[in-house]
C-alpha cells in the first residue's frame, strides 16, 4: 500500500515536471519569433539586380519613396526600408543600409575606371613579344573591349569585344606594335557590349630580336575598301628546314603579332609547311615537316596538342586542315607505300584523322584515283625539287571539302574531287598523258559563251585558248558561294614548256564553272598574267575568298620578283572592277616570302 502512495506522488510529480518543460518551450519559440528580424523585400530585389550584372546609374528620392535608377529601369523602394545610401563613384559602388542594420553593395556607374587593372603582363608566353595579357577585375559582371590605338592614325586601330561576362577577367591583348608605348583602352560594357565606361593603359614593347626578317614593302593600300582584318603570312624561315616565323600584318604592312618559336622548348624546330590554320574554336593547327606531328597552338604559340603521325604509319607532306566535322585532313605519304618495284612512293596519301581519339578514320591513296603511270620524264632544266618523278608523281599539296565530297589539288596531275568512299568525280587537267580508263573523269573545256573548245592543242594542254587555259601545278582550290571553283594556277611548266625555257611565264587567280551533268569546264575569271614574273611563283602560294567584299586575295609566294630581290606579293583585287584595293611585295633573303597568306580577324570569334 505504501509502495503504490509513492508511485501516485512520482508519476503526478513528473506530470507537472513535464507541464513545466512544455511551458518553457512555449515560451522559449515565442521569445525566438519575436527576436527575429523582419525580412525586406527590397533587399532581396536590389540583391538580384545586382547579381544580374544591372549597373545602378544614380539614386532619387520621390516623396516617401528611393527610386533606383538601374541600366535596365528604375526600382522603387519605401523611404522607411532604408537608414543610409553611401555612393562610392570611385570604387563603382553603392553601400544600403537597411532598416533591420544589414547592408548591401550595389555596383553603380562610377568615375575613373583605373582601379580595375590589377596587373599586365608583356609576352606571357615568352614567343609572342607582340601580345600582352592584362588581369582585370569589374565592378560588376560585364564584358571587355580592347582598342590597340593605330600609330598612324585609325586606319591601324585594332578592336575587339570579348564574350566572357565574369567580374574577374584575363584579356588578351593583341595587336601591339613593336618598339613602341602602345596605348590601349579597356572598356567595360554590359552584356550587350554597351559602353560603361574606359580606361586606358600603356604597354612599352621592344624591336623584334630577328635579324633576318623579310623586307616589307606596301605599293598600294585602301583600307576603306579592303577586306577587314589583318594578314597572316606563313613565312617558312630561311628555309624549308628552318623554324617557321609566322607574323600578321595591318592594313599598313605594319607587323601586328608574330611567334618566336625557336624560344618554345615545344615548337622550336616546327617546320611548318603551308603554316597556320585556324580552327573553330579558335586555336591554330600546323603540320610539322621535321618531326612528324600535327601540333595545335594558342594565338600566344603555347602547344596545346599534339599528334604523332610516324606512330600511325605516315609522314606529313603539306597540309593539315580542319574537315566539317572537326577531323582533321592531312596530305601525306604513307611510309608502307612502294612502287611495284619496291621504291618508296611519297606525297600520295591523304588521311582523315579524329583529333579526340587520335586515331586515322580514314585513308585515300591516290593510286586508286588518279593515273600514276602518267609521268612526263626530268626535262634535265627544272630543279630536282620541282621535278617529277616516279616516286613523286602526284605530290598532293592542297585538301578540302566540296558539299559532302573532298577537293584535292596535286602538283603534277590537277584538281579532282572524289566521294568519301574514294570514287572519283571529275577533273581538271590538261588531256594529255591520261590513259582510257581516266578519260571519263576529264573534264572538257568550253569557251566564254559556253560552247565547247575543240583545238586538240588546248584539250591537250600544248596551247592556251584566248579565254581558256588550265591549271599547271594548282594549289588552295575554293569553293565559292556559287559553287565555283577558285585555285591558284602557279603555271609549272605551263604548257608543258619548262619555266626556265620561258621569259613570259606567270601565275593567276582563276574561277572555273562546273557542269558535272555535261562533264564541262569553263573559266569564268582570272588575274595574274599581267603581273608577269611579279607575280609567278612555281610552288607554293594561294588564293583566298573574301567573304565581305567579294573581293580575291592573290598571293604568289616563291621567287616573285620585287623592287628588292625575289621573294614574294600580296594583292587584294576586285573581280568585277578588277581594282586592286591592297598590294605589298616581301623581299625574303631566301626568295620564299611565304607558303600561303591568309586575311582574318586578329581575334578568333571565340574570344
Amino acid at each position: 500500500m505504501i509502495l503504490s502512495v509513492r508511485l501516485k506522488t512520482a508519476f503526478r510529480n513528473m506530470l507537472q515536471r513535464q507541464g513545466l518543460l512544455w511551458l518553457l518551450l512555449l515560451l522559449f519559440s515565442c521569445s525566438r519569433k519575436n527576436d527575429t528580424p523582419v525580412q525586406i523585400a527590397s533587399k532581396a530585389t536590389l540583391q538580384s539586380r545586382a547579381d544580374k550584372g544591372d549597373l545602378l546609374n544614380d539614386v532619387s528620392k520621390a516623396g516617401n519613396t528611393y527610386v533606383f535608377n538601374f541600366e535596365t529601369g528604375p526600382l522603387t523602394i519605401p523611404e522607411q526600408e532604408i537608414t543610409k545610401v553611401a555612393a562610392e563613384p570611385e570604387r563603382w559602388r553603392t553601400t544600403l543600409t537597411f532598416s533591420d542594420g544589414s547592408t548591401l553593395i550595389i555596383p553603380s556607374k562610377g568615375t575613373s575606371l583605373d582601379f580595375i587593372v590589377e596587373d599586365v603582363k608583356l609576352n606571357p608566353s615568352g614567343y609572342n613579344p607582340l601580345a600582352a595579357m592584362v588581369y582585370l577585375r569589374l565592378p560588376a559582371l560585364g564584358r571587355v573591349k580592347v582598342t590597340v590605338h593605330g600609330r598612324n592614325g585609325e586606319a591601324g586601330t585594332i578592336t575587339h569585344l570579348f564574350q566572357e561576362q565574369m567580374e574577374r577577367q584575363s584579356i588578351p591583348v593583341l595587336g601591339l606594335y613593336a618598339n613602341y608605348d602602345n596605348k590601349v583602352d579597356l572598356t567595360f560594357t554590359d552584356k550587350d557590349g554597351k559602353e560603361r565606361g574606359t580606361t586606358q593603359i600603356s604597354i612599352r614593347t621592344a624591336a623584334i630580336p630577328v635579324t633576318d626578317f623579310p623586307i616589307l614593302q606596301v605599293i598600294k593600300s585602301d583600307p576603306q575598301k579592303m577586306e577587314p582584318g589583318v594578314n597572316l603570312v606563313s613565312y617558312p624561315g630561311m628555309s624549308e628546314i628552318d623554324v617557321s616565323l609566322p607574323y600578321m600584318l595591318d592594313s599598313q604592312g605594319e607587323i601586328r603579332w608574330l611567334l618566336l618559336l625557336k624560344s618554345s622548348p615545344d615548337l622550336q624546330k616546327l617546320s611548318a609547311s603551308i603554316g597556320l590554320k585556324r580552327t573553330k574554336k579558335g586555336s591554330f593547327i600546323a603540320g610539322d615537316q621535321i618531326q612528324q606531328r600535327i601540333v595545335e597552338m594558342d594565338m600566344f604559340g603555347n602547344l596545346l596538342h599534339q599528334w604523332d603521325l610516324q606512330k600511325l604509319g605516315y609522314t606529313f607532306h603539306h597540309e593539315v586542315t580542319e574537315a566539317a566535322n572537326g577531323n582533321f585532313l592531312i596530305t601525306v605519304t604513307k611510309s608502307a607505300a612502294r612502287l611495284k618495284n619496291g621504291q618508296p612512293r611519297v606525297n600520295d596519301h591523304i588521311i582523315e584523322l579524329d583529333p579526340a581519339g587520335g586515331t586515322v578514320v580514314k585513308e585515300w591513296d591516290l593510286t586508286t584515283q588518279l593515273d600514276s603511270s602518267r609521268y612526263q620524264k626530268p626535262d634535265g632544266i627544272t630543279p630536282p625539287e620541282f621535278s617529277q618523278t616516279p616516286n613523286n608523281w602526284a605530290h598532293n599539296n592542297s585538301i578540302g571539302e566540296i558539299g559532302g565530297n573532298l577537293l584535292a589539288t596535286a602538283r603534277y596531275q590537277g584538281i579532282f574531287s572524289f566521294t568519301h568512299s574514294g570514287a572519283v568525280r571529275w577533273i581538271i587537267s590538261p588531256h594529255k598523258y591520261w590513259s582510257a580508263s581516266y578519260q571519263p573523269y576529264l573534264l572538257n573545256p568550253v569557251d566564254k559563251n559556253g560552247q565547247p573548245i575543240t583545238d586538240p592543242d588546248v584539250i591537250s594542254g600544248d596551247a592556251a585558248a584566248p579565254d581558256f587555259d588550265w591549271p599547271w601545278g594548282p594549289h588552295t582550290p575554293v569553293v565559292l558561294p556559287n559553287n565555283n571553283i577558285l585555285v591558284f594556277d602557279n603555271g609549272y611548266n605551263r604548257n608543258w614548256i619548262p619555266n626556265s625555257l620561258r621569259s613570259d611565264n606567270y601565275s593567276r587567280a582563276v574561277e572555273y564553272r562546273i557542269d558535272e551533268s555535261k562533264k564541262t569546264v569553263q573559266q569564268v575569271w582570272t588575274y595574274g598574267q599581267a603581273l608577269g614574273a611579279e607575280g609567278f611563283a612555281q610552288a607554293v602560294s594561294g588564293v583566298q575568298y573574301l567573304r565581305q567584299t567579294g573581293h580575291i586575295l592573290f598571293c604568289p609566294g616563291l621567287g616573285v620578283r620585287t623592287s628588292r630581290g625575289y621573294g614574294g606579293r600580296i594583292v587584294e583585287i576586285d573581280p568585277v572592277t578588277k581594282a586592286v584595293s591592297f598590294e605589298m611585295e616581301i623581299t625574303a633573303p631566301s626568295g620564299t616570302a611565304f607558303h600561303r597568306v591568309t586575311r582574318m580577324p586578329l581575334y578568333p570569334d571565340t574570344f
